[in-house]
């Protein structure tokens, strides 16, 4: 009889650490490569000692991935992300880690607010339109335009667990795939078939 064993590991963050966002994110999504259960939990706070977090603590993604929403309106600035993760026979473990909002980073967006629905090519493998600024409640379309299959899948590589509704099925030529974000904040994507 084999069982599989997970050595505790942090994989992954969204945001990771270090990171600059032009926006704040709508979560803080930490995955794992052990099982997580009960006491596990996540804090975001601001260099003032405000905490950011609002709601329960998730844990998705076959119990890999743990997840906690964000109060909207947070300002620029370094935020601390700290962590409880527990196994199921309730030992855990603590990190942290911590990420920034700098909103003069929107100058490299394209601003398309006010549009109700956009559309982003896939093309010569790049996005078109590959940063942009729309208004809560737009709907988002990305069209395959070459000769190969992509996909829109959230953050982070390969776990996609950010936001799993911009997660898409294998786009072919002419396919499209559409997201409505309503919830303001920033959300990072690729295709993982041409990840850098």
């Amino acid at each position: 009889n084999f069982q599989q064993t997970k050595s505790p590991h942090l994989v992954d963050s969204t945001p990771l650490h270090g990171e600059v966002y032009a926006s704040q994110p709508i979560n803080i999504t930490i995955n794992f490569n052990f099982d997580l259960d009960e006491g596990s939990d996540i804090s975001v706070t601001s260099e003032d000692g405000e905490e950011w977090t609002e709601g329960e603590v998730k844990i998705e993604d076959n119990n890999t991935a743990l997840q906690k929403d964000l109060k909207q309106g947070m300002p620029d600035g370094s935020y601390k992300v700290e962590y409880t993760a527990c196994w199921p026979d309730g030992s855990c473990h603590e990190g942290s880690f911590s990420f920034e909002i700098d909103s003069s980073k929107r100058s490299e967006y394209e601003d398309m607010r006010g549009e109700s629905e956009v559309t982003v090519k896939m093309k010569d493998l790049m996005f078109e339109q590959s940063r942009i600024i729309i208004s809560p409640g737009t709907k988002v379309v990305w069209e395959n335009e070459d000769n190969t299959s992509h996909f829109v899948n959230t953050e982070t590589h390969p776990e996609h667990t950010y936001f799993p509704e911009q997660n898409s099925r294998e786009l072919e030529n002419g396919d499209s795939y559409e997201v409505v974000f309503d919830i303001q904040g920033q959300y990072n994507y690729h295709c993982s078939a041409h990840v850098p």
